[in-house]
Formats: structure tokens, sequence, C-alpha cells
């Protein structure tokens, strides 16, 4: 009787055990020590899921092989890089947990190298058609796209929205995104997914793409939604001469709630333009009236020897509006009648620094 009880307590723990396991992180994003992975696109990734206040672990080929995602995580991420050395890196065991961790409720997400990677088989340059061992996506990933940028060249492409996909409730019809490198996709016959938009510079073919697998989600950019183009949030220099006409982390912000089936959500509009650079070293900024109608005017308290500012107006969707340049001496008059009526925040830079600040528009 007494082995019997112990034989029911200790059934009794490990049942306890198992459903209350402690997660590392909601995220864990491959590192391979920069061999296959791309270092700016991983940095400026966790720097994102810092502003978003979601965890995250980085893990090595070994872990992914040795270990049961599932017990651990919410999702894995797959970052831009080189897919061929994801490819050789994880073996049929990692494959396989990867698999469960998405069958079985979790999501995967991959950007660039790590859309490639998920898909059955891709197509890159002369290489011709390569077969691919993960096979989340039953199709084809294709790339690179010479006619927005022949690899490895990058620029800012124009991605159109699908209105009718969740992820994009909150967006305009479309986003000013960084392309290096990345494919658009093709299903195989019979193959169901969702199109969250599409490159308008080759024929509008998928850009990025959303779908369930088993019980869980997957979710491919081909474009670097995490690369805060000319903003040092990001903590990368790269691509910092590119304007990406506003933020492309709201967008993003949105597909990780998906990734993780939270409720599709939007930052508030004043955490878009939080920037590391600020200093009152810039001239005195003044906004009349403030709440203004149709007609704001923006004057300056000139600072000796200052250098040329830029200044730029965003909507709370984060969509630039308005691009000035201006050497402080004179007032600017910027007329808001074609634009809706709401909070908008500008921003006034030169080449070192920037201030943020908020008006509101009433008809």
């Amino acid at each position: 009787m007494a082995k019997i009880k112990f034989l029911q307590l200790s059934l009794l723990t490990a049942l306890l055990f198992s459903s209350t396991q402690i997660r590392a992180a909601q995220i864990a994003i491959y590192n391979d020590g920069g061999i296959g992975v791309w270092p700016e696109g991983l940095a400026a990734l966790e720097q994102f899921l810092k502003w978003k206040g979601i965890s995250f672990q980085e893990v090595d080929a070994a872990f992914i092989n040795q270990n049961r995602l599932s017990r651990q995580f919410d999702a894995i991420c797959f970052p831009g890089g080189y897919a061929y050395y994801y490819k050789l890196a994880i073996n049929d065991s990692g494959i396989a947990h990867i698999r469960e961790l998405v069958s079985n409720g979790g999501g995967y997400f991959g950007i660039c190298a790590g859309a490639y990677f998920a898909c059955d088989s891709i197509i890159w340059e002369e290489d011709g058609l390569l077969d691919y061992p993960l096979d989340l996506f039953d199709g084809l990933a294709i790339g690179a796209i010479d006619s927005i940028a022949a690899w490895d060249n990058y620029t800012m492409t124009r991605v159109n929205l699908n209105a009718n996909n969740p992820i994009n409730q909150f967006e305009p019809d479309h986003q000013w995104l960084l392309y290096y490198g990345g494919p658009y996709f093709v299903g195989n016959p019979n193959v169901a997914f969702d199109t969250i938009g599409t490159w308008d510079a080759y024929h509008n073919l998928p850009a990025a793409i959303n779908f369930t697998y088993g019980e869980g989600r997957v979710l491919l950019l081909g474009p670097h939604a995490e690369v805060e183009e000319d903003d040092d949030r990001d903590s990368t220099a790269f691509a910092q001469e590119l304007d990406d006409q506003g933020s492309d982390w709201p967008f993003l912000w949105s597909a990780i709630d998906w990734l993780l089936g939270l409720p599709i959500s939007h930052p508030d509009p004043s955490a878009v333009f939080e920037s590391g650079k600020i200093n009152n070293n810039l001239p005195e900024v003044y906004f009349f009236p403030n709440p203004f109608n149709d007609q704001l005017t923006i004057s300056f308290k000139q600072v000796p020897n200052a250098q040329p500012l830029s200044i730029e107006i965003y909507s709370v969707r984060g969509q630039k509006v308005f691009n000035f340049s201006s050497s402080g001496q004179q007032p600017l008059h910027v007329t808001f009648k074609q634009f809706p009526s709401g909070v908008y925040f500008i921003q006034v830079k030169n080449l070192q620094l920037r201030r943020n600040f908020k008006v509101s528009y009433l008809k």
C-alpha cells in the first residue's frame, strides 16, 4: 500500500510540474555567432523586442538539436542571414523540435533567411531549385529579386499591405521596408496561406505571409521590418542613410501579437518616436496655435552656428506626411486641410541631435 501511495504521489508531482513549468522566454532567437546570422538584423530585432516588452533568449544549433523547445518557449525566430548555414547546423532532431513547438500551439518567425529556411524548397539566384528540410511552408521562396536590388545590395521598397489580413488592421495601405535579398513566396497546389503584403516593385507577388501549422502559427517576412533605417534606436547604423518614411516597428508589433496568439494591438503613438538622441542644444521650437485648425506655424529661436534642420511630421500610424528642410531663420507654415484631424508627431533634427513634439489638429 505504501508503494502504491508513493507511485501516486510521484505521478501527481510530475503532472503538477509539467503543467506549471516556467517558460525560459517567450521567443527563442537563433544565433550562431555570426556564421550565418546577420549581426545587425539580430541586434535590431532584439532592440525591437525589448521595446515591445517581449522576453527572448538566444539559442544555438546545439541547444535546438538537443532540447524540446515546446517546453520552454512560445515561439522561435530565425532572423536574417544565410539560410544555407541554418540548414547545415540544424539536424533532424532540431527540425523535429521546431515542428513540435509550432504544431503544439507555438510559433515560428522567419525574417529573410529565416523565411527561406522555413520553406519546402527555395530558388536562390543561379543555384536553382534547392530542397530544404523544415517544410513549415509547403511551397517555394524565390530570390533575390534583382529588379528591387541585386544581391548583395539593399534599398527601401514599397510593400502593399492586405487590408483583409488582421495583422494590418491598424496600418495604412502600404509600408516602405528594407529589402536585402528577401524572397517572394509561391505555394504548392492547394496550399492555403494568407498574404500580409506584396512587393509593389515585383508584380505584387507575396512579400510577407502567415498561416497556421497544426495548432500553431507561422510568420514569414521577406523584408526587414526590424531595422529602423533612419533612427538609432535599433542599435545599428546599417542603412542609416536611407529614409523609411516612418517607423516599421508598429507593423512588426501587430505581427508579433498574431504570432504569439495575443490580441492584435498597436503601440501607443508617443512610443513610436522615442529616440536615444534628444538634446537641448537644438534650437528651441515653438508651435502656434496648438491645438490648431488647418494651419500650423513652426518657429525657431536661433542658436548661433546652428546646423540645417530637418523637420518631419508623422501621423499616429507612423506615416510621414510632411518633410521640410530649414535653416531655422524663418517660420514654417504647414497646411493640414487634406489630412484627418487628430494627433501628429513632429521630429526636428540635425546631423547629430533630434527632438520630438506632439501637436493636435482640430478641424
